[in-house]
């Protein structure tokens, strides 16, 4: 268990409850109303970051996320208890794992009701990177430690480097930092396949795993193209779910393997505590040299 200073946890859970309790009890057409004045309006900091695109506070999103959630309050809280009970220990791992003892202050993680938008993340929230999780998208096929972790490694990453936003300054950065926070995932768990640590212990992509080992000669031959790109059409194109114009029929989320079997490469001669303190120069120039005649993965 980490010392108290390592840990801080924001759990949002019980105002998004009492929310969606209200909204059963009012009609549709006034759930966006609730959603915002029961919910984003209690945590002003937290959803002014979230909202910054409108994705949070969507009238037909929040409409159409309330009708499949106002009857599961009693499983995301269950859902919501759950990854309270892993936050202390998975942050006590990673900052092992990456060598770090709590400069730059505590992870911070909150946890929260989404709109289905993503399972975990991190982002800026009051000047330091801190961690998100959503419990509507924590499905029982997946291994919730591992995303704890995964993205834990995240927030120590920035926390060791000093560095925000790792994807607007490039493929290369971006792909570093995937690779690293799935490598400590792996090395505090082992023993599992490749996609279970790139998937969070999901069943059924090997499939895909398959597919990108077949294909990775132009895959790796896109990404070196796109090392400094640093647009969201070519982030989307390596790293995202959504539809990118630039991605083509590429398989989804390909960089976070093109990441891993990198980062693996470059685990071999750097311990995991000197490659979480790399500058971004030292990122670009070790990623560009490693990418060259990277095998597949096994």
């Amino acid at each position: 268990m980490p010392p108290p200073d390592l840990l801080r946890v924001r759990d949002l859970v019980p105002d998004a409850l009492t929310c969606l309790r209200d909204c059963r009890r009012a009609p549709a057409g006034r759930w966006p109303e609730r959603w915002r004045s029961g919910y984003l309006a209690r945590h002003p900091d937290v959803f002014g970051v979230l909202d910054r695109d409108g994705d949070w506070s969507d009238p037909a999103g929040v409409t159409a996320a309330v009708a499949g959630l106002r009857d599961r309050t009693a499983d995301l809280a269950t859902r919501a208890e759950t990854v309270r009970a892993l936050l202390p220990a998975g942050v006590a791992d990673v900052a092992g794992a990456l060598g770090w003892a709590g400069e730059g202050g505590p992870v911070e993680c909150v946890v929260l009701v989404g709109l289905h938008l993503a399972n975990g993340w991190a982002d800026d929230l009051d000047g330091r990177y801190a961690l998100f999780l959503a419990v509507e998208q924590l499905g029982p096929d997946e291994d919730v430690g591992l995303l704890v972790r995964h993205e834990a490694a995240h927030v120590v990453h920035d926390r060791r480097a000093g560095i925000r936003d790792w994807p607007s300054h490039g493929v290369a950065n971006q792909l570093f930092a995937e690779g690293l926070a799935t490598q400590v995932s792996a090395e505090l768990d082992p023993g599992r396949p490749p996609e279970a640590y790139l998937w969070f212990g999901r069943p059924g992509h090997r499939r895909w795993f398959d597919e990108c080992r077949r294909r990775w000669p132009e895959i790796l031959g896109r990404v070196r193209a796109d090392l400094d790109a640093v647009d969201p059409d070519h982030h989307a194109a390596y790293f995202l779910m959504r539809d990118s114009p630039l991605r083509g029929d590429l398989p989804r989320r390909c960089g976070y393997l093109v990441g891993l079997a990198a980062v693996r490469r470059l685990r071999a001669r750097h311990g995991l505590p000197e490659l979480a303190g790399w500058s971004l120069p030292r990122v670009r120039a070790e990623m560009a040299t490693t990418l060259a005649g990277l095998p597949a993965p096994d």
